[in-house]
């Protein structure tokens, strides 16, 4: 946490000169949290990132004459490219912001989860039942986009809902701004989250936010299978060099919107095709499809439970899918955060040009070596074969993986085993999961 109120902690330091100096004020501004500073020694005005977010690390600067990025030369990514276009387009006009106070509390800490990205607010949202369970001598106060009011966990103090779209919070807005100060001044002790974008989900109850309790591994191979193909329509399993030169084809000639249909049909055809070698493996196994888009359709292969318009609802519904499939599978990215929380496993389909990106998309539910048993990857040129080769081992393979990778393994405090007849001594390390 970083303490901003009675008086800021002092971490601010002069891009020009190198001085350490005080923030005047701290302001929000959709996802980035800023010290607004005049440096004592050379006069230069100029706003800082706080450590929180994506900045925990790396402090950004704008000059706040030319509202540009300080120095000059600073490294051009998505992250400086985003906190520049925050400064580069402030809107003024008034937001509807709903403000809802279960415990007046005088020291708080405030989580902004306000982000342009889905994943980003997700991520962000997680660290509240970090502040929840381990700083209970503060008040958490969630600043949170509209659309994931279903998600806010029991606890908080206050939560303050910005209705903006996730689009529309790439840009500043004055409104916003004013409100949080406003709030601000009602609190004596003030601390903000470090808001970590990546934190750690093997500590975390995802019911707590979604109220669906995720998949109990001690039931995976007492069930009949479930896979559930996450799906979207603005990235695609490719399949092959072809969908990838056709996709670009189609973006640079400014007809995806026509291409999107027939990558979206090739993506559905890949997944009956992976379907069909899993049935035919584990003809038990029951097979759903979610996600956003409709196009085409599951007819004889799997329940479609895809939806061009996404809601409370809808998401609800969908998580408690994911909490009962054992595996879940997509391509890469934010659409695959809640699943992974309530699934077993998942296999990912990753973009060659997301291999920097592995992981991020992923709620790793486990602290063991079932990490990489339960999550597993193939390029965006993988085969039907090739990813139903990994949903069949994944289930096939899990009893005797878990005895010799979980169960049979040296514990320092665990007391010593008696086996006291031959029955128990030969039968115990395959007892059910669940009971060991």
């Amino acid at each position: 946490m970083i303490r901003i109120k009675p008086e800021p902690e002092n971490q601010f330091v002069c891009p020009r000169c190198l001085a350490r100096t005080p923030a005047k004020e701290i302001i929000v501004q959709s996802a980035f949290t800023l010290a607004d500073c005049i440096c004592k020694n050379c006069g230069f005005e100029f706003y800082q990132t706080l450590a929180a977010g994506h900045t925990t690390t790396d402090s950004l600067f704008i000059d706040k004459l030319s509202r540009k990025l300080y120095p000059p030369d600073t490294p051009k990514t998505w992250l400086s490219e985003a906190l520049l276009k925050t400064f580069s387009r402030i809107n003024h006009h008034e937001v509807p912001i709903q403000k809802i106070i279960h415990e007046n509390r005088d020291h708080v800490v405030i989580l902004n989860t306000l982000d342009f990205l889905y994943g980003h607010v997700l991520l962000k949202l997680y660290n509240a039942v970090h502040h929840l369970d381990h700083n209970k001598n503060l008040g958490l106060v969630l600043i949170l986009p509209k659309s994931f009011e279903w998600l806010v966990p029991n606890g908080c103090a206050e939560i303050w809902l910005v209705d903006l779209k996730l689009s529309d919070l790439a840009a500043g807005n004055s409104f916003v701004q004013q409100f949080i100060a406003t709030e601000f001044r009602r609190f004596r002790t003030i601390y903000v989250s470090k808001a970590y974008s990546h934190p750690d989900f093997t500590n975390m109850d995802i019911e707590r936010f979604t109220g669906i309790k995720p998949f109990d591994l001690a039931v995976f191979n007492k069930l009949a299978p479930v896979i559930t193909f996450i799906l979207r329509e603005d990235r695609w399993w490719l399949g092959g060099p072809t969908g990838y030169w056709f996709y670009r084809l189609c973006r640079k000639l400014r007809v995806l919107k026509w291409g999107r249909r027939v990558l979206s049909m090739r993506q559905n055809n890949l997944i009956k095709r992976t379907i069909s070698i899993i049935r035919k493996q584990l003809p038990e196994t029951s097979f759903l499809v979610a996600g956003m888009g409709t196009t085409g359709n599951f007819y004889g292969y799997a329940l479609d439970k895809r939806k061009d318009v996404i809601d409370e609802v809808v998401e609800k519904d969908w998580c408690k899918i994911y909490a009962r499939s054992q595996i879940v599978a997509g391509v890469h990215g934010s659409n695959m955060l809640l699943p992974t929380a309530h699934a077993a496993g998942c296999v990912e389909i990753l973009p060659e040009d997301r291999y920097g990106n592995i992981i991020q998309d992923i709620s790793v539910r486990y602290a063991d070596r079932r990490q990489l048993y339960f999550y597993r990857f193939a390029d965006q040129y993988a085969s039907p074969k090739t990813i139903a080769r990994k949903v069949i081992s994944m289930l096939s393979n899990y009893r005797v993986f878990h005895k010799n990778m979980c169960a049979n393994i040296y514990q320092a405090d665990a007391k010593p085993r008696e086996h006291s007849t031959m029955y128990t001594t030969i039968f115990a390390p395959f007892a059910d999961d669940a009971n060991r």
